[in-house]
């Protein structure tokens, strides 16, 4: 079946319109929840973090050692995995985590400090962490519920040598959108195919007393994080230790930043994933938004894609389909290893494709078939152009998660995740509903993930959140398994005060569903707050758009008009999102009011 046209934007949703999204996407495919750490101090040791060794202790091939509290952020605890996964030529496992402290500049116990003795010819440690919600590790399994950190920072030091010749040591890492390197440096880089890593490697086999000497220093830095592996190792025989910081690090006056590219298959959600729900025989894209490669060097060298060869369960009726190629395509995704497929060309340009299948893993890898680079307009075009098409009508009800990749010299993206599930009953999802003021009228906006036989859309308007009249009918709506965006407009009242809308969905059988209210103040203060989730259930968080920095006094009232909470905030110019701890809260009726905000709002507490 041939995909509808895919819908471009550049613009990014909202907060708000993001856990929207987020909750359905999460609920249905397992995709990670995010958190913004800000590029603060993540602790892998020191004050408040308790570190046990689950399975061995660490020093041994498959050894799981579980990291607790690393960092709290908006309130919740975060914890990490840390997972041995290859060890190759070590004499002994020295120490797995070093946490004392000869002085503060050679090593902190919030370092991550393995330290090994190498045999003859060097060797080498592949270690993987794994970010999870606090508290939900669980014993039997040795999982956790993963989480993805946002803007982290991660410093290596003392990539040098022990004195013994050819004893150059190494760190990989993969997936982060720059790097720095000091000013001047010892170190190089090399790709690690086998890995999907880079190598900064150190020119040096002498020891330097410095551990942080910012020659012998890389810092990475990653928009999104949720897993990451790492490769330490030295080309020579004896002792090396590594220190690996996560965190911004001590000044780095000298480093000189770089930048690598970055895959983002969703850019109108936070992270780099993206996700589609289709009822067999159908199809959807890989991406959705603009630009969703970015990079600022000359060329790319491929496109992967990669995926476990056992999440193919309808055989050769699970396609990778090139929209809009004149020639090639589409290729079967139960395909065999080495197996030969023509050349996919696409607005001119020709692309080879190579098939392989390893380990479980069935890879798909694009080059220009002429051997040279791809310039970024290529590589867009071809990754645009991938649809995933089932075309059984009797397909397994299932999530295939797909992940995507671009090469550039030594430095390979962060792998993004399409999600693609296939159902058996599409569900009706909202993403985003918004409303904003435009001189004499309220624009509304609001947007769907998908639509299962609706018959209407109503807008209801209410001054005080109690009584809802009709503000305006959209009808003969139907199914989509494409995102839709509806506006609506209504005449500005209420002067002084905010109005409140909330839209109702009506299906072709009369079942309605009503979505929870918004509210917009198109004559205050230049402020408009939300609340999600609402309905609540715990802790929540208040969305306030301010036109000016200033502190703000919140008070939160039960329906009797009793204060049940209050406090002041400094609020910054722009978005600001507030984290609320509202588990003392029973269930029941409150109002939200804000000293610039008119007018109370409501919200519900529900378990």
């Amino acid at each position: 079946m041939e995909p509808q046209e895919k819908i471009r934007t550049t613009g990014k949703l909202s907060t708000g319109a993001f856990l929207f999204m987020f909750t359905f996407f999460f609920t249905l495919n397992g995709i990670s929840q995010i958190f913004n750490a800000s590029y603060s101090q993540i602790s892998m040791g020191g004050t408040g973090v308790t570190i046990t060794a689950k399975v061995g202790s660490g020093i041994a091939v498959n050894d799981i050692v579980l990291y607790e509290n690393i960092i709290t952020i908006s309130g919740q605890q975060i914890d990490a995995i840390v997972r041995t996964q290859e060890l190759s030529n070590v004499s002994t496992f020295t120490t797995y985590d070093y946490t004392g402290t000869t002085n503060a500049a050679n090593n902190l116990p919030s370092f991550f400090s393995p330290q090994f003795s190498f045999s003859s010819g060097g060797g080498y440690a592949v270690f993987k962490i794994q970010f999870i919600l606090g508290g939900s590790y669980n014993n039997s399994t040795n999982t956790g519920t993963s989480v993805t950190l946002q803007n982290i920072r991660l410093n290596t030091y003392d990539l040098d040598g022990n004195g013994s010749a050819g004893t150059n040591q190494y760190a990989e890492f993969g997936g982060f959108s720059s790097y720095e390197l000091g000013s001047p440096t010892n170190l190089s880089m090399t790709y690690n195919s086998a890995l999907g890593l880079t190598k900064f490697r150190t020119s040096l086999s002498t020891n330097t007393a410095d551990v942080t000497d910012v020659k012998n220093r890389v810092r990475v830095t990653y928009d999104y994080l949720s897993e990451f592996v790492t490769k330490l190792g030295s080309g020579g025989s004896g002792a090396a230790y590594f220190f690996l910081d996560f965190s911004a690090g001590s000044t780095f006056t000298t480093a000189v930043s770089y930048t690598a590219p970055v895959l983002d298959l969703n850019t109108v959600t936070s992270g780099l994933d993206n996700s589609a729900v289709i009822i067999a025989p159908s199809s959807a894209f890989f991406t959705y938004g603009g630009a969703n490669i970015t990079y600022s060097g000359p060329t790319l060298d491929n496109l992967k894609l990669s995926f476990t060869s056992s999440q193919i369960y309808d055989g050769a009726n699970e396609l990778l389909v090139f929209n809009g190629a004149s020639s090639g395509g589409p290729i079967p995704l139960n395909f065999s290893n080495g197996q030969v497929f023509s050349n996919i060309q696409i607005g001119g340009v020709t692309y080879a494709v190579t098939a392989t299948v390893s380990g479980g893993v069935s890879t798909l890898t694009f080059v220009k078939s002429d051997g040279s680079g791809m310039t970024l307009a290529q590589d867009e075009a071809l990754l645009d152009a991938f649809v995933y098409s089932n075309t059984s009508s009797n397909a397994t009800v299932a999530t295939r998660v797909f992940s995507v990749t671009t090469l550039a010299g030594s430095f390979e993206t962060a792998a993004a995740k399409f999600y693609l599930t296939i159902s058996s009953s599409l569900p009706t999802e909202m993403i985003s509903f918004n409303a904003d003021c435009n001189e004499e009228e309220v624009q509304l906006e609001w947007t769907m993930a998908s639509e299962n036989s609706i018959f209407s859309y109503t807008i209801e308007k209410s001054l005080d959140g109690l009584e809802w009249s009709i503000a305006d009918v959209i009808e003969d709506i139907g199914t989509s398994t494409e995102m839709r965006t509806y506006h609506a407009m209504d005449e500005l009242s209420n002067q002084g005060s905010s109005t409140y809308y909330r839209l109702v969905q009506e299906d072709l059988d009369g079942n309605k569903k009503t979505y929870n209210p918004i509210s917009v103040n198109c004559n205050a203060k230049n402020v408009d707050v939300n609340v999600y989730p609402n309905p609540i259930q715990g802790d929540f968080y208040i969305q306030l758009y301010t036109g000016d920095a200033q502190l703000t006094t919140f008070h939160l009232f039960d329906a009797m008009g009793m204060e049940k909470m209050s406090w002041q905030q400094q609020i910054e110019k722009g978005e600001n999102l507030i984290f609320v701890n509202g588990n003392d809260l029973i269930n029941g009726l409150y109002y939200l009011r804000v000293d610039d905000f008119s007018s109370p709002k409501p919200l519900m507490v529900a378990r």
